[in-house]
């Protein structure tokens, strides 16, 4: 989501500071080749960050949000425009204890920085570095079935990982407070998500639901495949983010990922 981010802030004629905490030969040479200047922080160190990112007019932190307050509490921040991200299920699943932590994380940076962005977005997607439908797809092309939690009715509406960092730039150059939910211009059923997937992946692989039952027994397999995943339906604002629709995003993963590889008999594995 930085890489993103800094990408769409650069198209949109920006001078971009990239602050990454691990050194990725990848992520930096595109982003230098791009034009960005490219540093390496830990922000829960010491270290001149707060040095560099006082001089900026905006600053978009794509960390997880404890830590954004973490380096912000570091510096003093005047005039700059702060960008955060949070999730939608904080909305969702108020009373689930990892959303009550970051619904608490979003009342603090509010308290501290009244006129900051919060950006909640649903399922992300994309990127390979993103792992739920990565996996997914990964999954879809190497078995013939496909475990699915629970029925499938459940409502997600993924948001494309450049969609949201054209967001967030959108959201550095502008002076309003606010919590944003944004998600993509596709509100799908869960199955049909699992189903778009498999279609991208090339694949004929089955759909197999998991009922209750073996989904409490099965849940730190399906938590470790990180197949398992909330409703994140929300009201897209399409001015900002609604362009990337979900088959056209999928194919841009599946590229990414790959030619899925041929088994013994030439078929597609």
């Amino acid at each position: 989501m930085g890489e993103a981010a800094a990408h769409a802030l650069m198209a949109g004629g920006w001078h971009v500071t990239a602050s990454l905490r691990t050194r990725r030969r990848g992520p930096a040479e595109r982003l230098v080749q791009n034009g960005a200047a490219v540093r390496y922080d830990d922000l829960e160190g010491p270290g001149g960050w707060s040095d560099a990112a006082a001089t900026c007019e905006a600053i978009v932190f794509t960390t997880q949000l404890g830590l954004t307050n973490v380096a912000l509490a570091r510096m003093s921040v005047a005039k700059q425009r702060i960008v955060a991200f949070s999730s939608n299920n904080v909305a969702i699943q108020p009373d689930a204890q990892s959303y009550v932590d970051l619904a608490a994380a979003e009342r603090s940076l509010r308290a501290r920085h009244p006129g900051a962005a919060i950006i909640r977005p649903t399922l992300i997607y994309g990127d390979p570095r993103l792992p739920t439908l990565t996996r997914l797809m990964r999954i879809a092309r190497a078995w013939p079935f496909v475990p699915m939690p629970g029925t499938g009715l459940a409502l997600v509406q993924p948001v494309f990982h450049e969609d949201l960092g054209r967001a967030a730039a959108w959201l550095a150059g502008t002076t309003g407070e606010g919590t944003y939910a944004i998600g993509g211009p596709d509100s799908v059923t869960m199955r049909g998500l699992y189903r778009a997937v498999i279609r991208a992946a090339g694949s004929k692989a089955r759909i197999v639901p998991v009922s209750e039952t073996l989904l409490r027994w099965g849940a730190p397999m399906l938590t470790l495949l990180n197949l398992y995943s909330s409703e994140q339906t929300v009201r897209v604002d399409r001015e900002i983010v609604a362009k990337v629709g979900l088959k056209e995003g999928l194919a841009h993963l599946a590229a990414a990922l790959g030619t899925p590889p041929v088994n013994q008999a030439g078929k597609r594995s």
